[in-house]
């Protein structure tokens, strides 16, 4: 089993999109919810957002996984016009998979947003603050720390 961490946001009609994702999530995982954090659009003109992350164990390949959650995504509305930065009815992104490191075309695990975004860091580092960072080696607690003090 692979412990993995995915981030969730969405700044079109968010509270009920992000209330419906989870509710697909916890008909295939056993879910660890972060509490939602209120943020603004980055990158764009937009609507705040909300964001959260979800924890879960897998035996899923990241391809598949990534399949699931781009399957969540299009029975929710999201289309190919909502990438990038941009408005979103949701958005499913996976930031860690157990220890592994990957780097391919516009995806990367652990995920670059860990450690450029609050939004992502601070709903980690809630519900896995004691957990270390796979290239680091420093823990989300701390690298929350290190992100708000600069």
């Amino acid at each position: 089993m692979h412990q993995v961490f995915v981030s969730i946001g969405s700044n079109i009609n968010p509270k009920e999109n992000i209330k419906i994702a989870k509710g697909c999530l916890n008909k295939l995982f056993d879910c660890k919810y972060s509490s939602l954090y209120n943020t603004n659009a980055e990158g764009f003109e937009g609507n705040k957002f909300i964001n959260c992350v979800v924890g879960f164990e897998t035996n899923l390949l990241v391809s598949e996984l990534q399949k699931h959650l781009k399957k969540i995504e299009l029975k929710m509305g999201r289309t190919e016009d909502q990438k990038g930065m941009s408005n979103r009815v949701i958005d499913l992104d996976i930031i860690l998979y157990g220890d592994h490191i990957l780097e391919e075309d516009n995806f990367d695990i652990p995920s670059k947003d860990i450690e450029d975004y609050l939004f992502v860091l601070e709903p980690l580092a809630e519900i896995a603050g004691e957990l270390r960072h796979p290239v680091s080696k420093i823990s989300f607690s701390e690298l929350l720390k290190q992100l708000k003090s600069n």
